[in-house]
Parts: structure tokens; sequence; C-alpha cells
């Protein structure tokens, strides 16, 4: 009956995922309101080299459509290796882009020490604050379509996701590109979302009410610093299903662990409720897939059968995902897209285990690696010490 009951909540699990996904999919045809104004955006783009996507990105922030917006980049230094590719980028256009050097940061993370000395260059005509990541590609529509449900009154702070797309034919980096898929089509709802603060925009005046300088000030993570603020104040995070841009991924097993393992930890010191909740979501298909095959190798028609409808489901969701690419993804990212999930929707056992031992891994003491730093956390995700990696 144990066993039984394992793979009917595994089934089930399945199920709802697809259903999720089918959701996901209907709810890109809602009509959504349109600003009645475009007023100027603020993008704020902390950089570390080095990024060998970086003129791809610059390139993509050049082609952006929305018709009144400046950048500043911040780096810890000009020896940082992608100043070159900024200075020449900003003397293109000295009206609107702007490089600012923040220097070491001490007692947070550079990213947020970053993040601050770009946000000190906002002016009172700054209606928006964009956070972007130096290793997207955002295609041309990404400010107006992230600026959309805040300049529309649907909520002070919108936020996408990374659409994730193998660099390499590496097994360890399609596996993690298909985990990053399923979150990014999961079906949102505004009470429980959550920034990524590779596409998240924030009214002015929201940033002022949250006081950014002093939510950031000992903060390791600037996205889960900001959506914790943003619960305790009852502000709403809205997230647009159009806005995924596309984010290149590659590593090994032991790399794609590690950035699985620190996202997670980051999330269980930041969100713990939210953490536990998607360590039984791992932990279901593992565990129902393990005891389907069990069940296989003994020959129980119930465990071949459970096999055949989960891989029919996973099947279903894969076709599903290439479809919504099709509808949000610059027409590469899109192929490139279709060409992974057609390859590996059989991979998804493959997935749920990397998927969890991530989780899993996260587990460990309140530290993280992050961009050439150790960060020592207190239990509330904020830095207690820094101090340089090994290596």
């Amino acid at each position: 009956m144990g066993v039984w009951l394992l793979l009917a909540a595994w089934l089930a699990q399945a199920a709802l995922a697809t259903a999720g996904v089918a959701l996901y999919a209907r709810n890109l045809g809602w009509p959504q309101p349109q600003p009645t104004s475009r007023p100027r955006l603020l993008v704020l783009a902390p950089v570390r080299g080095p990024l060998p996507g970086l003129g791809r990105f610059l390139d993509a922030l050049a082609a952006q459509d929305y018709p009144d917006w400046r950048v500043v980049f911040a780096v810890e230094s000009t020896a940082d290796p992608a100043c070159p590719a900024l200075l020449r980028f900003v003397a293109e256009a000295p009206a609107r882009r702007s490089l600012i050097v923040a220097g070491p940061a001490a007692g947070r993370a550079q990213k947020l020490h970053n993040l601050l000395a770009a946000l000190a260059e906002a002016k009172p005509e700054d209606a928006v604050l964009v956070t972007v990541d130096a290793d997207t590609v955002p295609p041309p529509d990404f400010l107006t379509q992230l600026a959309r449900p805040v300049l529309a009154g649907q909520a002070p702070i919108a936020s996408g996701y990374r659409w994730p797309i193998p660099e390499t034919g590496g097994f360890a980096a399609s596996l993690l590109a298909l985990a990053d898929i399923a979150i990014a089509t999961l079906p949102r709802h505004n009470r429980v979302n959550l920034c990524w603060g590779g596409a998240t925009a924030i009214t002015a005046g929201a940033a002022r009410a949250l006081d950014l300088p002093l939510i950031w000030a000992r903060a390791v993570s600037d996205d889960l610093s900001l959506s914790r603020a943003a619960r305790r104040a009852g502000m709403v995070i809205y997230a647009p299903l159009t806005v995924r841009p596309p984010s290149p991924v590659s590593g090994g097993l032991r790399a794609v662990l590690g950035f699985g393992a620190r996202q997670y930890r980051l999330l269980r010191l930041h969100a713990p409720e939210t953490w536990w909740l998607a360590g039984l979501l791992l932990a279901l298909p593992v565990a129902g897939a393990a005891a389907a095959l069990a069940g296989a190798l003994e020959g129980r028609m119930e465990a071949f059968l459970a096999l055949g409808l989960a891989l029919g489901l996973q099947r279903l969701r894969a076709g599903l995902r290439a479809g919504i690419a099709r509808r949000i993804l610059p027409p590469a990212a899109a192929a490139a897209t279709s060409r992974l999930l057609a390859r590996g929707w059989w991979r998804q056992p493959a997935v749920s285990l990397l998927h969890l031992l991530a989780w899993a891994g996260s587990a460990g003491p309140r530290r993280i690696a992050w961009a050439g730093r150790r960060y020592g956390l207190a239990p509330d995700g904020t830095v207690r010490s820094v101090t340089p990696a090994a290596g």
C-alpha cells in the first residue's frame, strides 16, 4: 500500500506540474493593461569580468526599444577585465550610458556594493529602477515588458526570470538548463512571487519607501533581500510571464551542483518556508521514480504503467514548454530550447536527482563562495564576514 501511495502521489504531482505549464501557456494570451506614459528608466548593471558573453549583452542592451532609459554600469575597480568593453560602450552614447568604480566591498556582497554605487547615481526624473545581469541576452522589448506592470499600476515591483540556454553540449549544463526551464515555466501568483535580480523593476517611490540602501547594506542577495522586505511591507511583486531573458549556461557537474547549492542556500536563509516546500517537491519525483524502477525490475505491471504515464506527462510538458519558448523568446533562443527539450524530455529522472542533490547541498554551513570571495552569513542571510575565496 505504501508503494501504491508513493506512485499515486508522484503521478499526481506530475499531472499538476503539467497542468501548471498548460496554465502558464494559457495565461500568455490574457490581455494586459498598458501604461499611459513611458517615463525614464534607470538601469543598474553591476558587472564583474571576465564575461565571455559581455559583448552580446551590450549589443542587446543597445537594441532596447523603450524610448527613454539610461544605464549605469558599476565595477569594483578599473582593473576589472570588463572595463575596456564597458568604456567603449559608454563612449558611444555618454548621455545615456555611464560607468562608475564602486571600490571593494566590506560587509556585503560585491554585487550589492556595485548596485548601491550605481543607485547613488539616480536622478529625480528616473521614475523606475531596473536591475539587470550582464550574463543575459535581453531581447529588444525586455525593458518595455519588464516596466509595463509597474507603469500600468499593477504592482510597485515587477520581476522576471532567466531562460537558460546551454552554451556547450555538456550533459550537466543541459540538466541545469532543463531544471531552470521548469522553474521559469511555473505559474506565478502575486502572494508568493520572488524577485530575480537579473530582471527586476521597482518604482522610485517604492525604492525610497523600502530604503534600498538599508536593505542592501549587509546583504549577500539583492533579489531575495528585496523580496523579503517587499513582503514585510505588504508590497506586491508582479511576475510578467513574457520576461524571460535568455541566459547562457555552461559548466561540468561540480560547477552545476555548486551553483544550485548556492542558490538554494540563499533561499533557505531568506525564505525558509519556500526552501522546505522546494525540498518536498523535489524529493517526491526521485522517490517515485526509484520505486517505479524497482517495481519494474520485479516485473510489476503497475510500476511499468507508472513509468509510462510519468514519461508521457514529461513529454507533454516538454512540448508545452517548447511552445512557450516560441511565443516569448527570440527565434534563435526558441530554436535552441526546442532542440534541448526534444532530446532531453527523457532525462527528467537525472534532472530531478541533480535538483535534489543541489537542494540537499544547501543545508550545509552558512557560507557561500561567489565571484572570488567567500561570505560567512548570519541566520537571516546578512553578511558576517568576507574573505578571498580559495583558488
